[in-house]
């Protein structure tokens, strides 16, 4: 039987009636039912207001922060609520997904057989329309299998509304740094580097694809053509990450991280950047690679 946990769970809103209501209607139903649901909005013109005021009124667990700050932007936005959240555990929602029943249950679960270390968790997600039928029923699962910092330069598998943390963690990545462009992406590269990363391999809930996704599942032929092997904003927190903490890390991490470094510094000559890739340990995908020789 599960201790009872008290859980957060933070959600940024903008714009979102059409699909709010679903996605509340999916937490209030949960089977586990020890949470509070942090909302903040960023300036919506719609009627989002109006509806998490409603479900206020009726679910006292529900609470709306109202810090007068206005439009932040989705990063800063998260920023605000974990600065808000004093829960053992936290989790992160989209607007407009719809969450398993047992979502939260079978997490905790999942903290309790791990002996309640400090963890991030995250599961798999169903990609559905924006009607709400499943067009795919698994998104990260291959990649979310692999395991280490090495894996991870080149991956982005830690879907910010399937995340679960802990307090600490949350202590331990606030301030967000200026370098952070993606919440998920930072958090997930804090995992890998001090703490641990448990999967679940199980689609917990329904990840919406439509037009105004802030991420989606999909990538457009001729964006995967003019892409670069990397991000440079991805380059530029990782780079940030090795000068705060690189003293820190243990000596194979932070070795790791020098190897990226190298892959991705387009000073050097491609060929020089693609046979460090071949030395070193990291993982990246074929596509990359070719991107790397052919786009440099």
């Amino acid at each position: 039987m599960l201790k009872q946990k008290n859980v957060d769970i933070l959600m940024a809103t903008y714009n979102g009636e059409k699909y709010l209501r679903e996605q509340i209607n999916s937490i209030i139903n949960q089977t586990y039912n020890s949470w509070n649901l942090i909302i903040r909005d960023d300036g919506s013109k719609d009627n989002t207001l109006e509806i998490i005021e409603e479900y206020k009124n009726k679910d006292d667990r529900i609470k709306l922060l109202e810090d007068g700050k206005g439009n932040l932007g989705i990063v800063k936005n998260f920023e605000e609520l974990l600065n808000q959240s004093g829960a053992e555990f936290i989790m992160f929602s989209d607007q407009d997904d719809i969450w398993d029943e047992k979502k939260i249950e079978i997490y905790l679960e999942k903290i309790e057989k791990n002996q309640n270390k400090e963890i991030l968790i995250h599961s798999d997600a169903n990609l559905c329309d924006k009607e709400g039928n499943v067009i795919k029923k698994s998104f990260i699962l291959s990649t979310a299998m692999r395991t280490g910092i090495e894996n991870t330069f080149f991956y982005y598998f830690v879907q910010g509304a399937t995340v679960m943390i802990t307090r600490s963690m949350k202590n331990f990545i606030l301030p967000f740094p200026d370098e952070v462009y993606l919440h998920d992406r930072y958090i997930h590269l804090i995992s890998e580097l001090f703490f641990e990363r448990v999967f679940i391999e199980k689609s917990l809930l329904l990840y919406r694809q439509h037009d105004n996704n802030q991420v989606g599942g999909k990538t457009e032929l001729t964006k995967l053509i003019k892409k670069r092997y990397f991000d440079t904003r991805d380059r530029k927190l990782i780079e940030y990450l090795y000068n705060k903490y690189g003293n820190n890390l243990v000596e194979n991490k932070k070795e790791l991280m020098e190897e990226y470094l190298k892959i991705t510094d387009v000073k050097k000559n491609r060929m020089t950047r693609f046979l460090n890739l071949k030395k070193s340990k990291i993982e990246m995908p074929l596509k990359k690679q070719i991107s790397l020789l052919v786009k440099g």
